[in-house]
């Protein structure tokens, strides 16, 4: 398995995720809902890299708007929940660079991908208050100003619990090692192949040719 096979599929498993947790959701009264779905799209975008937190947003977030009958919903956030992945994703990114290079603690590690995850929440909470704005009032902004806070408290508690499951149970360690010795693992299956092949090898040719050899020497 290449490493962006590997990449596809773990993405893909943060996707179904992303739909379960958001699946798990509390409607709210002035519409939408509460949901957990930010946390996988997290912890995708600080494990996997900012492209498959984008992916992970976008397929996930659009995926369970449907399922749940918010249609309306969905186009919108097939663009905010990927801008999310994405911008938290690449502050974590960088975040591990900048920390390896002056050689720092996984605490700041922990503390640039906690501002990132704010940050991504913040502009999936503003970036609801647009869409309700058009949705909800009609360009009036009244819905998207009764569910501001709601979501901004939905990606607050998000963003936190994200870093508190991966940096304080270490989840990312188990994540990271998983997806290293899925490769291991493939590798390990493709050098057991390849000596398979080569021990079957046919050998009938070369025997044969000692037969004749050693027949002519007779005669």
């Amino acid at each position: 398995m290449t490493q962006q096979t590997r990449k596809v599929v773990f993405t893909a498993l943060m996707v179904a995720l992303t739909i379960v947790f958001t699946l798990a959701s509390i409607a709210l009264p002035g519409g939408g809902y509460y949901n957990f779905g930010d946390i996988a799209i997290f912890i995708s975008a600080i494990v996997l890299g900012p492209l498959s937190g984008m992916l992970t947003g976008a397929l996930g977030g659009a995926l369970g708007d449907v399922i749940l009958g918010y249609f309306a919903y969905a186009p919108f956030t097939l663009i905010i929940k990927a801008l999310e992945g994405l911008i938290a994703g690449l502050v974590a990114k960088y975040a591990v660079v900048f920390c390896q290079k002056i050689k720092a603690k996984t605490s700041l590690e922990a503390l640039f991908a906690t501002l990132g995850n704010l940050l991504g929440g913040l502009i999936m909470a503003f970036g609801y208050f647009l869409a309700e704005g058009l949705i909800l009032a009609e360009g009036k902004w009244s819905g998207g100003i009764v569910n501001l806070p709601w979501n901004i408290l939905q990606g607050t508690i998000s963003a936190i619990l994200s870093i508190i499951l991966l940096y304080v149970f270490r989840l990312k360690n188990v994540l990271t090692r998983l997806y290293q010795n899925s490769a291991k693992i493939s590798s390990q299956k493709t050098a057991s192949v390849s000596k398979d092949n080569e021990d079957n090898t046919p050998t009938d040719n070369i025997n044969s040719d000692e037969e004749n050899s050693n027949e002519d020497k007779k005669l």
